[in-house]
């Protein structure tokens, strides 16, 4: 396949690494500092639990400068997200299949309205992966589960072959017949353990310990299957129970991408989780106060980063 990485961080990197070594032609789209590394180097060097590699392919600035691809594997930031899709027009073929891995349930509806639904592919990504310098990715933990599916629902013969492709890549890759349903299971764990991780500026195992705000945690996961209900998707409480028992077991010093973000100084995706869950709450009519104090002590954070930038542009 020819494969365009857009957002070569640690999620891309990773997998898109995984898939050049595995003999795809790869493409990646990255900025700055980064994609002079991976020119450079001509690919990307990858520090995994599982083994470290080095894989080679290209790396531009622009998607123009690239091929049409068979599979955009979508992994910018939900605030890049529209920036992102207007830059690959010359990328996006009537055959290629965009695979958005990112944090949200809006990102694949975005895409959808600009490319088509046909194209549009939802992703779960669960996985540790972040930028250790530039051209270098390293993946510290996780099951490196990617689930995926058809964004209008259904197997088809195009999923059963990247899943097949990422199979042999060493990509625990999974088909769903539902991923809109699986991306707001996942919306409700990520809204709860980045917006608590976040906002304490503390790890699981500390807000374990802490009643009040282990109750938080769970509050948060309830509102998220709440308003999921009342737009449809078919979640219930088992949903909770199954995110608090898995969440008591992870690592103590484990926190989130969220809390990495807010204690680097860089953008929060902060109207794509908490935002996004109280529009939808007053829409529905469903109550969101967890998610709005989230919401409100955090959303200064993000704005004051893209001050900052607009200063210093």
């Amino acid at each position: 396949m020819n494969v365009t990485v857009m957002g070569a961080g640690g999620l891309g990197g990773y997998f898109g690494g995984l898939l050049a070594r595995a003999g795809h032609r790869v493409t990646f789209v990255a900025r700055g500092e980064h994609l002079d590394a991976l020119r450079r180097q001509g690919g990307v060097h990858v520090h995994a639990v599982h083994g470290d590699f080095f894989a080679q392919a290209v790396a531009i600035g622009d998607p123009a400068d690239g091929p049409t691809a068979d599979l955009v594997l979508f992994a910018v930031k939900s605030f890049d997200t529209e920036r992102a899709a207007d830059s690959l027009s010359r990328t996006v073929g009537p055959q290629t299949a965009i695979l958005s891995v990112q944090n949200g349930v809006e990102n694949e509806d975005l895409l959808a309205r600009r490319f088509g639904a046909e194209r549009v592919l939802g992703g779960n990504v669960y996985l540790l992966a972040t930028i250790r310098a530039p051209g270098v990715i390293e993946q510290s933990g996780g099951p490196r589960l990617l689930i995926f599916g058809e964004w209008r629902g259904g197997i088809t013969d195009r999923t059963r072959r990247l899943e097949a492709s990422l199979r042999e890549a060493g990509v625990n890759g999974t088909a769903s017949d539902d991923i809109v349903r699986d991306k707001w299971v996942k919306y409700a764990l990520i809204c709860a353990q980045a917006g608590m991780t976040a906002l304490t500026r503390l790890p699981i195992g500390e807000i374990r310990d802490s009643p009040p705000t282990w109750a938080m945690y769970r509050r948060l996961l309830e509102e998220i299957v709440a308003v999921g209900r009342a737009r449809g998707i078919g979640l219930d409480a088992a949903v909770v129970e199954k995110h608090l028992a898995m969440v008591a077991k992870l690592e103590p010093d484990y926190t989130s991408s969220m809390y990495y973000d807010l204690t680097h100084g860089k953008r929060l995706e902060i109207e794509a989780l908490h935002g996004a869950a109280v529009r939808y709450g007053r829409e529905a009519n469903v109550p969101t106060p967890a998610c709005e104090s989230v919401y409100a002590a955090l959303a200064p954070h993000d704005r004051r980063v893209q001050r900052t930038a607009a200063q210093t542009a």
